[in-house]
């Protein structure tokens, strides 16, 4: 079926609804915020905005400004009662903004992102930064949620590698390089009983978190997080797999090398690395490969950052500078990521 010509109204469109977007992105984020969607559930589905305000003890008009947005963008219905008007969720609106759910989960990262933009043209002009560390607790803790719904993917990418499941069931070590709030860690630890984990993280916050959920889980004894980057790690002969997961990138460019050799040092004879990133695009075609599509929008709000994406190509020359021998490149292996599997011979 052919595609309708683009004019000058039907772009108009596009960019109106990219711009209503952004509103309903922070309508999103203000209702999971303020629990609305979960009193609206607890009122099995229909409330009005009265009821919400109450449910919370929010301003009522406010409500009732947010619950017509909500509408406007079709997150929720409005229908006329006898007294007021109740709202209620639009179809599969329900299930899609559940807590925790990855939609919603999703708006409050890209509401948090947001509040970098304001600061983009000055950053433009001076070359400025606000790297990853320099986020507030909110921003972490987001970040943090949306990484559990990713670890069990890594999980069983890893299970598919050659001799991996075998080593680790035989009491291997598996290390993951900036582990975050420690999902990864928790997920390989309670798959694999026998084996023993080792995080790798910078960042004070995500340090106290993970050891904080190890603890809850009765996984301390046999999981450690270490608290240090990438380019002071200092392991020989340690693990059998190393998995590092949405880092790459987040590296300072000038150390990726030095820190693509400590992770070949720390690794056992025959083990593997499992680096698994958004790369960025190589030509024009690659812009217009939806397959790229998420790494060109992460460099864009990673770009006041310092953070650097690369290409294919360069990350699989870095690989192969550094002494790995590349035995799998795979853009299906995590949606919306590029899996590279590196083996120590």
């Amino acid at each position: 079926m052919s595609q309708r010509p683009l004019t000058k109204d039907s772009q108009a469109r596009t960019l109106r609804g990219w711009m209503l977007g952004l509103h309903a992105t922070h309508i999103i984020d203000v209702g999971g915020r303020l629990g609305y969607f979960s009193a609206l559930r607890q009122r099995a589905g229909r409330a009005t905005a009265a009821e919400l305000a109450t449910a919370h003890n929010l301003d009522p008009w406010r409500t009732a400004v947010w619950c017509k947005a909500a509408c406007t963008v079709g997150i929720l219905r409005a229908t006329d009662e006898i007294e007021d008007t109740s709202y209620s969720f639009a179809p599969f609106m329900d299930e899609l903004l559940a807590d925790n759910a990855p939609d919603l989960l999703t708006s409050h990262v890209l509401a948090s992102l947001a509040r970098d933009y304001p600061g983009y043209p000055e950053a433009f002009r001076t070359g400025a930064t606000k790297t990853f560390h320099d986020h507030d607790e909110d921003f972490f803790a987001h970040q943090g949620r949306i990484s559990a719904l990713r670890a069990p993917l890594i999980l069983a990418a890893a299970r598919r590698l050659s001799g991996v499941e075998e080593r680790l069931s035989a009491g291997g070590t598996i290390m993951d390089i900036g582990s975050g709030s420690g999902t990864v860690l928790v997920s390989f630890a309670e798959a694999f009983p026998g084996c023993q984990v080792i995080g790798i993280e910078p960042l004070p916050y995500f340090v106290h978190s993970s050891r904080q959920r190890l603890a809850e889980r009765g996984l301390a004894q046999r999981v450690r997080v270490e608290s240090v980057g990438g380019e002071g790690m200092d392991f020989e002969r340690t693990a059998d797999l190393i998995t590092m997961v949405q880092v790459f990138h987040e590296l300072p460019d000038t150390e990726k090398i030095a820190i693509l050799r400590r992770c070949h040092h720390a690794l056992k004879p025959g083990g593997s690395l499992l680096l698994v990133d958004r790369c960025a695009p190589e030509s024009a075609h690659d812009i217009q490969d939806r397959r790229f599509s998420m790494s060109i929008l992460e460099q864009w709000f990673e770009v006041t950052w310092g953070n650097i994406v690369n290409t294919r190509s360069e990350i699989l020359a870095m690989l192969r500078q550094t002494g790995f021998s590349v035995s799998q490149e795979n853009p299906d292996m995590v949606p919306t990521y590029w899996s590279f599997v590196a083996d120590k011979s």
